[in-house]
């Protein structure tokens, strides 16, 4: 029933959400139900106000006001003129994995609406990210770092890469935390300039023997290296990069090489905050849509 929260598991099933994603008033009675439609409190008095849900407007009580304004206004379905159960059935699918070309023939949409709708996506995930999602590690936990070239070859053939560097680390916990940053240089002072931001001090940081990661240690790291032009793990330390590399392969796969430069930021956020709520990305989604008010 859709006046009762729906069961909410890692990710439902698109049969329990068959009203909220193909019907208009099942949809707005979902978002009713889950908190996520405009105050209902009027700006002129501050009386409280009636839903009129055919309509989508909220309308003042107080008889010498009956002030209406739209229940959408300020929510992230107010951004776009396609009806509300469109924009959940769009977003069910992006959480989902369905490419944009299997989305353009599921569900009849212009190739174009949906490349802009999966961009509002992104920015409306990144926007729910919070200062704590993006610094990992802490006391005696281990962070792997790594810098990666994102881009494409020069006309498809050959060594030379076109693109941009990524920094980025990864923590060893069930969580799996993850920082990603596009960096110009990588140099030793912007990337100490990233740690210090992105990493807790007391950290146990695993790098490779880049010249730029010298001198952790005076910043309050407990710094292991493994040469990677001798081994894979150091014998000693147990100090190893797979989970950064295995992360690196995770996000290339995730980001179309045609966005690899042009919209690369973006698709790190989406990485991040997938990583974040990967236990369960459609409440995350509920969550970010009920966080980020829109002007």
């Amino acid at each position: 029933m859709l006046g009762s929260k729906i069961l909410m598991v890692a990710f439902p099933a698109f049969f329990s959400l068959t009203e909220v994603l193909t019907s208009e008033s099942g949809a707005l009675s979902f978002l009713q139900t889950h908190n996520l439609l405009s105050t209902h409190v009027c700006a002129a008095c501050q009386r409280e106000a009636s839903l009129r849900l055919e309509r989508k407007v909220y309308r003042c009580k107080n008889v010498s006001c009956r002030k209406e304004w739209s229940c959408l206004k300020g929510t992230f379905f107010a951004k776009s003129k396609l009806a509300v159960h469109k924009i959940l059935f769009l977003s069910y699918h992006w959480l989902a994995g369905t490419t944009r070309d299997n989305l353009c023939l599921i569900g009849g949409f212009a190739k174009q609406t949906v490349t802009d709708f999966f961009r509002s996506l992104r920015e409306l995930v990144a926007d729910a990210l919070d200062e704590e999602d993006i610094v990992i590690g802490g006391e005696g936990i281990r962070v792997e770092l790594d810098e990666s070239k994102f881009g494409k070859r020069k006309y498809n053939k050959g060594h030379h890469v076109e693109g941009v560097w990524v920094f980025g680390g990864v923590e060893h916990t069930d969580e799996r935390k993850v920082f990603l940053r596009v960096v110009e240089r990588r140099d030793a002072q912007t990337l100490r300039t990233v740690i210090l931001k992105h990493v807790r001090q007391g950290s146990i940081v695993v790098t490779d023997f880049w010249r730029g990661y010298l001198g952790l240690e005076e910043l309050g790291y407990v710094h292991l290296r493994v040469n990677h032009s001798e081994t894979f793990v150091d014998a000693e330390t147990g100090a190893c990069t797979d989970s950064i590399v295995g992360t690196w392969a995770g996000v290339k796969r995730k980001i179309p090489v045609r966005n690899r430069t042009t919209c690369i930021e973006e698709n790190l956020w989406e990485f991040i905050w997938r990583r974040r709520h990967s236990n369960d990305l459609w409440k995350g989604f509920l969550e970010a849509l009920e966080e980020v008010i829109y002007e």
